[in-house]
C-alpha cells in the first residue's frame, strides 16, 4: 500500500513538471520595433497580440525596445520569435543572422512605401538642397525611411550629413521625427509614409505643421519576421494564423485598426531595391 501510495506520488509529482515544461514552452515573445512611439505601439498592437494568442493557443509576450538594433539582439538570441519590424532592420538581421520574413501585411492595396522628407509647413525650405546647414533628425541607424534613405540621398551629392547639416539626432520613432519638425526641433526629417499616413488618418496634431518636400521611390513594405531558430510547428501555426485574419470577423476588426487589410505570404522580390539602395548609400 506503502509503495503504491509513493508510485501515485511520484507520478503526480512528474505530470506537474510536464505540465509545467509544457506551459513554459508555450509561451513566446513578439516584440514591435518602435516604428511609433512607445504609447502608440501598445495601443495599437496590444489586441493584436491578444487574438494571436487566442488563436494560437500560445501565451504571447509583447516586447517593445527603444532601438532597432536591439530588437534585433532578441530575435537573433531567439528571447522573441516574432517581430514586427522595420524593412531595413530586417536586411540587416537577414545579413546578420538569417532573419527570415513570415508574412507582409498589404496597405492600401500595396506591399510598398516611401520614405519623406519633411518640413514644417512655415518653412521656407523648398527641396533637399536646402536643408544644407540646417537641423535635421533621423529615427534610427537601421530604419531604411528614416535613416538609409536620406544617407543615400546625401551619397549622391558627394557629402556626409556631419558635412552638410548643422546638426542631427536621433529620435528612435517616425512619430517624434514628425512632431520634432512640428514643434521647432528640427528644420527636416525622413519619415515612413505609413506611420505618416496613420498620424494624418488619427488627426495628430502634429501633422498639420508639417509638408512633404521630397517622396522616395518604393520600397518593400515592413514586415512581420521570424527568427531563424523558431520551431517550425510555431512558425507554421503563426502563419496560418495571420494569413486567415482576413476570413475571420473578429480578425478583420483587429487588422482595421491597423489600417491593414491582410497579411500574405512574401515575395522577395519587393525587397531588391531595398537592397540596392543601401548598396548605393554605402551601407553594409
Amino acid at each position: 500500500m506503502m509503495n503504491r501510495r509513493i508510485f501515485l506520488l511520484a507520478a503526480l509529482i512528474l505530470f506537474n513538471a510536464v505540465s509545467v515544461t509544457a506551459s513554459q514552452e508555450k509561451e513566446i515573445g513578439f516584440a514591435i520595433s518602435p516604428m511609433a512611439s512607445p504609447v502608440s505601439t501598445l495601443s495599437g498592437y496590444g489586441d493584436f497580440i491578444e487574438y494571436l494568442s487566442k488563436k494560437t493557443g500560445i501565451k504571447i509576450i509583447l516586447k517593445q525596445r527603444r532601438k532597432y538594433s536591439e530588437i534585433n539582439a532578441l530575435l537573433k538570441s531567439g528571447d522573441v520569435q516574432f517581430a514586427y519590424t522595420c524593412t531595413g532592420a530586417y536586411l540587416s538581421g537577414r545579413n546578420e543572422f538569417g532573419l527570415e520574413v513570415l508574412a507582409v501585411p498589404v496597405i492600401n492595396g500595396k506591399t510598398t512605401y516611401n520614405s519623406y522628407i519633411i518640413v514644417n509647413s512655415n518653412s521656407s525650405i523648398q527641396n533637399f538642397e536646402q536643408l544644407k546647414g540646417k537641423v535635421f533628425a533621423f529615427t534610427d541607424p537601421l530604419s531604411l525611411s528614416g535613416s538609409i534613405y536620406p544617407a543615400y540621398v546625401l551619397e549622391t551629392m558627394k557629402v556626409t550629413p556631419e558635412i552638410y547639416f548643422k546638426k542631427t539626432f536621433y529620435t528612435s520613432s517616425h512619430e517624434k521625427s514628425v512632431e520634432s519638425v512640428a514643434y521647432g526641433l528640427a528644420d527636416g526629417a525622413a519619415v515612413d509614409s505609413l506611420i505618416f499616413e496613420d498620424m494624418q488618418r488619427t488627426s495628430s496634431p502634429a501633422v498639420k505643421n508639417i509638408r512633404i518636400i521630397q517622396i522616395s521611390p518604393e520600397f518593400g513594405i515592413p514586415p512581420l519576421v521570424v527568427s531563424p531558430g523558431t520551431d517550425k510547428s510555431i512558425k507554421q501555426l503563426m502563419l496560418s494564423t495571420l494569413l486567415k485574419m482576413k476570413d475571420d470577423p473578429p480578425g478583420r476588426e483587429i487588422l482595421k485598426k491597423l489600417n491593414t487589410e491582410k497579411f500574405i505570404l512574401p515575395n522577395p522580390a519587393i525587397y531588391h531595391s531595398a537592397v540596392q539602395l543601401k548598396q548605393a548609400a554605402m551601407l553594409p
